[in-house]
């Protein structure tokens, strides 16, 4: 037998046992990569940033500034003003919590690298109970082990600093939890919490919720299945009954004007063909076609184990959950929308593989891991790529967005209008309105009832006070208002902004004189490989 670097011989940890054993070797090794990975794209994300923790993303902010808002007994990015701008239920309760202590962006960071950690612990317990690692070589359990940290996309989602890296650890142990019921074990508290935090943390997270509700149904765990399914309902019934209160739409902005299927509900327009739309789609997009061959080595692998009907009830939940993201999810967004049903799926494939691992002739065995791991390694490209274009990231959004915030913070501290709204809006006492639709409940409501254009951009200007405006032009095919005078273009590289240039608009409500001090004194101060172009007035 050879010495597995990644454990000893006897590493046989149950996921679900109560209490949790020690740390096996092999989990303390694989925590330790990460961490090694994570510190080295942290310090170098700063050194890029000018020694500033930024995100990879400006939706961020979006999210802190809802926080703040939350604080402050509010709802939304501006004061006196509801908005639903946040993908997430629970996510700007949480950072409103590390928000209070003051961490501001190490909040997020912190929650979303404390649950990448947990992940790893959860994945690799549940793998080394399930036998996959028994009688393995070092080469393959490592590779197994360093996969795995690419697949749930450890090293970059947490730097993003979204809730994607919490959401793939409730998708994950909620799959821990229904493994625990295949075994005839009650599923933990922590595996139950998991469950409910799913459809809270991501309104994806609803598919495999109601699927992971019914398999603990069939593998006779009906009690945790009541219980879980009551606290989802009594915590949906409280999120509806806020959003009723404050008059918002039941789903926030950002999923209303991004997925097809919820546009297509709230418009009464066709939802087949939203749905026909997302299945094209998951078959021409990479992301999708990698999730479909591990949704297709999933079901291949469950109809080998058919005499296992519990093995079978499991699968065939994540394949409904899969099914799920198919249908009505979205893909990629800087590598986030899809991870946590690519974890799933692989996850799930790795642990029906150790169900069918005691049936297979040795050298058939040995003969599939090439395979496996080409699969895997594949499912986890996207997310390597990731980690390793994220420090690149963040100096982009040093570069773009940062900026913008600088200038409204520093030196035109008025109300202004935006189409990215994060940095500019977090910690902003000014109003910022949302041209875009994410913090702006009539730009939201004008552009799916398909009136919004130059009018309606100069009103809602004109009624703000708005005396400056930042817009990527290209997202404006209806053009601009013709009272606004085009003062300035922000010129940064591209990377994970969506567009290089920022154009600047003076609004009829701004001091002409103001805004080009405000503009001369803000352009020595970028940074190198940034420059802004003063128009002449």
């Amino acid at each position: 037998m050879t010495i597995d670097t990644f454990a000893t011989a006897d590493a046989r940890t149950g996921s679900g046992s109560r209490p949790w054993p020690a740390l096996s070797h092999r989990t303390v090794v694989a925590l330790s990569v990460w961490g090694v990975l994570f510190a080295a794209e942290l310090i170098v994300s700063l050194y890029l940033a000018g020694g500033r923790l930024v995100f990879t993303l400006d939706d961020g902010y979006i999210h802190l500034a809802v926080a703040d808002q939350i604080l402050a007994g509010g709802y939304g990015v501006n004061a006196g003003e509801v908005s639903s701008p946040s993908s997430s239920i629970i996510w700007p309760y949480l950072i409103a919590l590390t928000e209070a202590l003051h961490l501001g962006p190490w909040g997020p960071l912190l929650i979303g690298a404390a649950a990448a950690a947990a992940t790893l612990v959860t994945i690799v317990r549940l793998l080394e109970s399930s036998g996959l690692f028994d009688g393995e070589r070092a080469w393959f359990t490592n590779a197994i082990a360093l996969l795995m940290i690419f697949i749930v996309s450890a090293v970059a989602l947490p730097m993003t600093g979204l809730e994607h890296s919490l959401h793939v650890w409730a998708t994950v142990t909620t799959f821990a939890g229904l493994v625990e019921a295949a075994r005839g074990r009650s599923p933990s508290r922590l595996q139950i919490a998991a469950l409910v935090l799913l459809p809270l943390i991501r309104f994806e997270g609803a598919a495999l919720a109601c699927a992971a509700l019914a398999g603990l149904v069939l593998l006779r765990q009906r009690r945790a299945a009541a219980l879980a399914a009551g606290l989802i309902a009594v915590a949906l019934l409280a999120y509806g009954a806020r959003m009723h209160a404050l008059g918002l739409p039941l789903l926030p902005s950002s999923v209303l004007l991004k997925a097809r299927i919820a546009e297509a509900a709230y418009e009464h327009t066709s939802a087949l063909g939203a749905i026909v739309d997302n299945l094209i789609l998951s078959l021409i997009n990479p992301y999708g076609q990698r999730l479909l061959l591990l949704a297709m080595a999933v079901a291949v692998t469950a109809w080998w184990l058919r005499s296992d009907r519990r093995a079978l009830v499991v699968a065939g939940a994540v394949l409904a959950a899969i099914g799920g993201h198919v249908a009505f999810g979205q893909y990629d967004w800087f590598h986030r929308y899809e991870v946590y049903v690519i974890a799933l799926g692989a996850v799930t494939w790795l642990w029906l593989i150790a169900q069918l691992k005691p049936q297979l002739d040795a050298r058939v065995a040995h003969a599939l891991k090439v395979p496996l791991l080409l699969l895997l390694g594949y499912a986890s490209w996207p997310y390597a790529s990731a980690a390793w274009v994220s420090p690149m990231a963040s100096r982009n959004i040093s570069q773009q967005q940062y900026q913008m915030g600088r200038f409204v913070h520093e030196f035109y501290p008025h109300p202004v209008a935006v189409n990215d709204l994060g940095l500019v809006a977090y910690r902003n006492p000014n109003y910022v309105l949302d041209l875009w639709g994410l913090g702006s409940e009539p730009v939201r409501k004008a552009k799916l009832a398909g009136r919004y254009g130059p009018d309606e951009m100069a009103a809602l200007a004109a009624e703000r006070g708005v005396g400056l405006v930042m817009i990527y032009d290209r997202w404006f095919t209806r053009g601009v208002p013709a009272s606004w005078t085009k003062v300035a273009v922000l010129h940064s590289p591209f990377v994970t902004v969506a567009v290089g240039d920022v154009s600047f608009y003076r609004a009829p409500a701004a001091d002409a004189a103001e805004v080009n001090r405000a503009l001369a004194a803000f352009a020595p101060t970028l940074p190198p490989d940034v420059s802004l172009e003063i128009l002449a007035p």
